[in-house]
């Protein structure tokens, strides 16, 4: 597993290793020593003479929609990015074994040429010689059908990206929680 947080940590509070999360904290800072009675000043410039902050302003409409509009994008992109790196990893698995599965069918292919020269000569014997080539022929062509029936089989099978759709129906039931508030 990676480093990188998943788009739901995003929007749960966790972050990436090193990162503040993006979500403000609405606790006072601590005071240095010897400030406990001091007057601070307010949004207004007046002094409460209690010592206690009247805390940070709440956040425009405007500033909220443009912070969930770069939230949601950042969401679009990095669901993106996990497709990509998802489907990616899959189509190189597929390649490796088609390749595998390529040397294999060389070696094959030269064991099977052999057989066939030996099961032509032994047919030779005791049948003419073009009955025994028309034999080995039909056993190499069902040889191949049966090979392209299972290839096609194998192909058949789509590349899944079940990571990717499960975290897309977690961030739209996330988008929905969010219209409900």
């Amino acid at each position: 597993m990676s480093d990188q947080p998943t788009t739901s940590d995003l929007f749960r509070g966790s972050s990436a290793p090193g990162t503040a999360p993006r979500t403000p904290s609405l606790e006072t800072p601590p005071r240095p020593a010897g400030s406990q009675g001091s007057p601070v000043a307010t949004a207004s410039g007046a002094s409460t003479g209690s010592g206690v902050s009247a805390g940070p302003r709440p956040k425009s409409p405007g500033q909220l929609v443009k912070e969930i509009t770069e939230d949601f994008s950042t969401l679009v992109r990095k669901e993106i990015d996990l497709a990509k790196q998802e489907i990616g990893s899959s189509v190189a698995v597929k390649a490796k074994g088609a390749a595998i599965v390529a040397v294999g069918a060389l070696f094959a292919l030269f064991a099977l040429i052999f057989l066939l020269l030996a099961l032509r000569d032994g047919l030779d014997e005791f049948l003419w010689t073009w009955l025994a080539d028309i034999v080995t022929a039909v056993i190499l062509l069902v040889i191949g059908g049966i090979a392209v029936l299972v290839a096609r089989k194998k192909l058949a099978a789509p590349i899944s990206a079940d990571l990717t759709k499960q975290t897309v129906k977690e961030d739209i039931e996330w988008a929905k929680t969010l219209g409900k508030r």
